[in-house]
């Protein structure tokens, strides 16, 4: 039996829609797309079931927009499958929301210095690191590599101004933190070696494991 994976159906669909509309050489294109489309869906769905069973649904929604559109601006380490992304995608933000949601008691009573701080690191991190363009589709020139850099360390700034004004008492303000210093640890060299062991972890084509999940 053929092997069933979001990839597949994708190419199914993608090839299907380019028949219909009489444009087979868009089927590639349409393909990609219907896999992102299905992907996406499959991944909101799962994070959100997560989420709603461990009772961390603002954070966890929060996380993905701050993660997500600073990724779009910074880029990052990644994994190099799409269920392997799927997999770490759900564990990363469903354990980092969990958390916030544990030790943000704790996170209420420290000091405004300490929020300071880490945004201060963060900065850091996105101003040394960021912006960093996949492989496959490097910069096309520095002009546009200076406007992505640009556009990042506006956001930065933009959600840190938002944090600081909202204080240390509010769990959206450190949810915000948290998930700008995530992202800015995926840019780190220790970020790409901690996304690549998770991903070599979730390599289930080792061993003889089925290519697809």
């Amino acid at each position: 039996m053929s092997e069933i994976s979001i990839y597949n159906i994708g190419q199914i669909i993608g090839t299907h829609i380019a028949k219909k509309v009489n444009k087979p050489e868009k089927a590639n294109q349409l393909s990609y797309g219907a896999e992102l489309l299905i992907g996406g869906a499959v991944k909101t769905t799962i994070l959100l079931v997560a989420s709603i069973i461990l009772g961390i649904v603002t954070e966890v929604i929060l996380l993905v927009l701050v993660v997500a559109g600073m990724r779009a601006l910074s880029g990052g380490a990644h994994c190099t499958a799409y269920y392997r992304c799927l997999i770490a995608s759900v564990i990363i933000f469903v354990s980092i929301g969990y958390a916030i949601k544990i030790i943000y008691p704790l996170l209420s009573i420290l000091s405004p210095a300490v929020l300071g701080g880490i945004i201060f690191l963060y900065i850091y991190l996105y101003w040394c690191y960021g912006p960093q363009a996949p492989v496959n589709k490097p910069f096309q020139n520095e002009a546009v590599e200076a406007a992505f850099r640009r556009h990042t360390l506006m956001a930065v700034l933009i959600l840190s101004l938002v944090s600081i004004m909202l204080g240390v008492k509010s769990l959206i303000s450190w949810i915000i933190v948290i998930g700008l210093l995530w992202q800015a640890f995926t840019l780190t060299n220790s970020g790409h070696k901690c996304i690549k062991f998770i991903d070599d972890w979730l390599d289930f084509e080792k061993d003889g494991g089925e290519k697809n999940v």
